[in-house]
């Protein structure tokens, strides 16, 4: 770009050069020359200094520049925004009519749909009658109808169809006592010619129930397993679980790690609770009635706490004259007995109540306490010069102290067990 060449842009420019405070003294004659009627060529051209000249070659560039850039960042907002528009109509709820139509639940005349909910017990891994709660995995079989999905086999031995679990609607179900989210390993869903859907699903699942401990150890308990669809689908379906859609595996005798515990069977049945402002619900309940295996704490409670009791008998046949060892034999089996509780403590479930345990081992600390008012009663008989009275008492002991602790055993049993 010559300097004439701008000089001519320059000057076609009405007064554009006058605004150059960098010109020469030539710049108010070309001023003066427009201002007095002369075209932009006849003037005399302003005389541009140099420092002008690359200035406004810059700028023009830049503006070029600025210009270009601006184009390419419309383009680029234009780009994003069809793009973000098209997403959006894509993210978009469907309408009804553009859903899957299998999707829906089959409801018939507004009646609800008659749901078969059943349960296989492979494996009891853990019972804690402190927390009060099981572990269990299991395998729960749902069935109900669906004209929709029944079809004409295309080829001999089509006997049914499977589908994918998000393909066609199915209940929700959620075991209602269950401690957290059960997990499924493994699930299937199923379709034969009629329309018969079976759902299918392996999972392991915590739950907590309540448990009846006022006969421990020799108690039997009922594992409940209660089963309620997902509120939004309680209107739509209901329950049916007889005894037949409730069974337990024949291995699992085999591999059962309960060491306490014995499976006696289970027991189904179904019915509508209340729920809140919901109204009610449909339930399926499941209990598995558990024995306990009571040796244990036979031969390592009991039979050790009745021959301390035993023990302490022993101070009526010394002589009442041996006060000494009458003391050590008393006091000792008092202290015994308090110890083995507590050794045994961890062992029981705290409960606010008094099991049958708990009274066995406060009838045993009754009656080695007993020994020790009665040894003192007959050194004090001794002492006051009422030594008959107090060699009858002993005598009478030795017989009727065995006979009182066999009788209150018998009414505690009785109690808890009558």
């Amino acid at each position: 770009m010559t300097r004439r060449y701008l000089a001519r842009e320059i000057a076609d420019e009405r007064l554009m050069s006058c605004r150059y405070p960098g010109m020469a003294q030539a710049s108010a004659a070309f001023c003066e020359c427009q201002r007095q009627g002369g075209s932009g060529r006849s003037c005399p051209l302003p005389i541009l200094s140099r420092p002008l000249l690359w200035y406004k070659s810059r700028f023009k560039e830049l503006r070029n520049s600025l210009k270009r850039l601006l184009i390419a960042l419309g383009a680029a907002a234009l780009t994003l925004l069809t793009a973000g528009a098209g997403n959006a109509r894509a993210q978009a709820p469907l309408s009804l009519g553009q859903r899957n139509e299998l999707l829906r639940p089959p409801l018939q005349d507004g009646e609800p749909i008659a749901v078969s909910v059943g349960i296989d017990v492979i494996n009891l891994t853990d019972i804690d009658e402190v927390l009060q709660r099981f572990h269990m995995m299991l395998y729960m079989f749902v069935q109900w109808h669906d004209p929709r999905l029944a079809f004409t086999p295309s080829r001999p031995g089509e006997r049914f169809h499977v589908y994918a679990i998000d393909e066609v609607w199915h209940p929700r179900l959620d075991f209602i006592n269950g401690v957290g989210a059960r997990t499924i390993s493994e699930a299937s869903l199923r379709v034969q010619r009629d329309g018969q859907v079976l759902y299918a699903e392996r999972a392991e699942a915590t739950l907590s129930t309540r448990f009846h401990l006022r006969r421990f150890p020799f108690d039997w308990q009922t594992l409940q397993i209660i089963v309620h669809p997902f509120v939004g689908q309680a209107h739509m379906v209901s329950f049916k679980a007889g005894q037949e859609h409730a069974w337990i595996s024949g291995e699992q005798a085999a591999y059962s790690s309960l060491a306490q515990w014995e499976l006696a069977g289970i027991r189904s049945g179904h019915d509508h609770v209340p729920v809140s402002k919901f109204g009610t619900i449909p339930e399926a309940s499941f209990e598995i009635v558990v024995r306990r295996k009571y040796a244990f704490y036979l031969w390592k409670i009991f039979l050790p706490l009745l021959l301390m009791v035993m023990l302490s008998w022993t101070v009526y046949w010394i002589d009442t004259h041996d006060l000494s060892s009458q003391v050590q034999i008393s006091i000792t089996t008092i202290l015994t007995v308090i110890a083995f509780a507590f050794s045994i403590s961890l062992s029981l479930p705290k409960v606010p109540y008094l099991t049958f345990i708990d009274a066995f081992f406060l009838d045993c600390l009754v009656f080695v306490f007993f020994t020790a008012i009665e040894m003192t009663t007959v050194h004090v008989s001794g002492r006051t010069r009422r030594a008959a009275i107090g060699h009858k008492l002993q005598r009478i002991s030795r017989v009727a102290v065995p006979i009182a602790f066999v009788a209150s055993n018998v009414i505690i049993a009785l109690y808890y067990f009558g």
